[in-house]
C-alpha cells in the first residue's frame, strides 16, 4: 500500500465531525457521522472514475464521472468505558460495556474548479442505537439522528478547507421523548503531509457554534448548552501489512455562556489509537481505544477523566 492511498485515506478521514453533544452538563457524549467514510474515499474501488483536475488540486478519489456520487454503511462497535457519563460526582464510578449501532446514507455532487481549488458539495444523515449492557444503565439507552451539508475547498498547496452546517437531535428510550438538539455550523481546515514512508501526518482545525435546546434543572435557560468550540488535532495514519495504524492527539476550548453554564470554560484533552483492517472494499474490522480529560473553570467543576476501548465493524458501499 502506497503513501498517495494513506494521503487519500487520511484526507477524509479527518474531515469534521460534529464535537460531541451532550445531553446534559454531565451527560454522556455520542459520535456523530457527519462525512463520507474513509473506505468509501480511499480511493481503493475499482469502480470508481476519477477526472482530472484543471487546477492542480487533488478530487475526492471516491467520485465518480457522474454529477451524483452515493454512499451507505453500517457501523457496530462493542467497547468498555469507565465513567460513560463524563461525570465530575459519583456518576464517575461507573463502568459499563457499550454497544452502538449506526446507520448513514449521503451523496456528494459533481466537484468543480475555482482558480486553483476544487470545490465539493456533499450531504448525508445518520441513525445511531446506543446501548449501556451493563451496571443496571440501560435506562439511560438513547437514539441519535443527525444530517449534514457540507463544502470542501482542495487547493494546490496541499490545504483543504471546509464549512457545514450540522443538525443534530438525542431521544431517551426511556420515554421516547427529545432530550437535546442542536443545529451547528462551522469551518475548518486541514492538511496533511508525508512523514516517512507509509507515515503520513495531519494537521487539522475546526471552530463553531452549537446552538442547543435540551433541559437543564438548574437553569433559568432554554439554551445551557449553547458553546463555541475550537478543536485543533494532529494524528497519524501508518500502514504496515494492510494494518492502517493511526494514533491522534485533540485539544478542545469550550466557551459557555448561558443560564448555568455563564461563563464556563472547557479545556478538553483527548488521546486516541485505531487499528483498521480493511477485509475489502466495503467491510473493514478494527480495535480502537481513547483517554479523554475535561479541566472546567466556571461556576462549578465538571472536571473528568475517562477511557474506553473495543472492536468495530463496518460496511459501506459506494453507488
Amino acid at each position: 500500500m502506497n503513501i498517495k492511498y494513506v494521503i487519500s485515506a487520511a484526507l477524509f478521514a479527518t474531515l469534521p465531525s460534529l464535537m460531541l453533544a451532550q445531553t446534559g452538563p454531565d451527560a454522556t457524549t455520542v459520535e456523530r457521522k457527519n462525512q463520507p467514510p474513509t473506505s468509501v474515499t480511499s480511493g481503493d474501488n475499482q469502480n470508481d472514475k476519477v477526472d482530472a483536475s484543471d487546477a492542480g488540486a487533488q478530487r475526492p478519489i471516491f467520485l465518480k464521472t457522474e454529477k451524483i456520487s452515493g454512499f451507505a454503511g453500517l457501523d457496530s462497535r462493542y467497547f468498555y468505558r469507565d465513567n460513560p457519563f463524563q461525570a465530575s460526582d459519583s456518576l464517575n464510578d461507573a463502568e459499563t460495556a457499550i454497544w452502538t449501532n449506526t446507520a448513514y446514507v449521503g451523496a456528494s455532487f459533481e466537484a468543480f474548479e475555482v482558480d486553483d481549488a476544487v470545490i465539493t458539495p456533499y450531504i448525508g444523515a445518520s441513525y445511531t442505537k446506543t446501548e449501556y449492557l451493563e451496571s443496571g444503565l440501560d435506562g439511560f439507552n438513547f437514539e441519535s439522528t443527525s444530517a449534514y451539508a457540507m463544502l470542501t475547498a482542495q487547493h494546490s498547496n496541499g490545504w483543504t478547507y471546509r464549512g457545514g452546517v450540522s443538525y443534530a437531535m438525542d431521544s431517551s428510550d426511556l420515554n421516547n421523548e427529545e432530550t437535546y438538539s442542536e443545529f451547528y455550523p462551522y469551518i475548518g481546515a486541514m492538511k496533511t503531509h508525508s512523514v516517512y514512508e507509509s507515515i503520513v501526518g495531519i494537521f487539522d482545525i475546526t471552530a463553531g457554534k452549537h446552538f442547543s435546546k435540551s433541559d437543564d434543572f438548574f437553569s433559568t435557560s432554554d439554551n445551557p448548552l449553547d458553546n463555541f468550540d475550537a478543536t485543533i488535532s494532529y494524528g497519524l495514519q501508518y500502514v504496515f501489512q494492510n494494518f492502517i495504524i493511526s494514533p491522534r492527539y485533540a485539544l478542545t476550548y469550550k466557551s459557555f455562556s448561558f443560564g448555568s453554564n455563564d461563563d464556563r470554560e472547557d479545556l478538553i484533552h483527548s488521546l486516541s489509537l485505531k487499528v483498521n483492517y480493511p477485509i475489502n472494499d466495503d467491510l473493514n474490522v478494527g480495535v480502537f481505544g481513547s483517554f479523554s480529560k475535561r479541566d472546567t473553570d466556571g461556576i462549578y467543576s465538571t472536571d473528568y477523566e475517562s477511557m474506553d476501548g473495543g472492536v468495530a465493524l463496518g460496511l459501506n458501499t459506494t453507488f
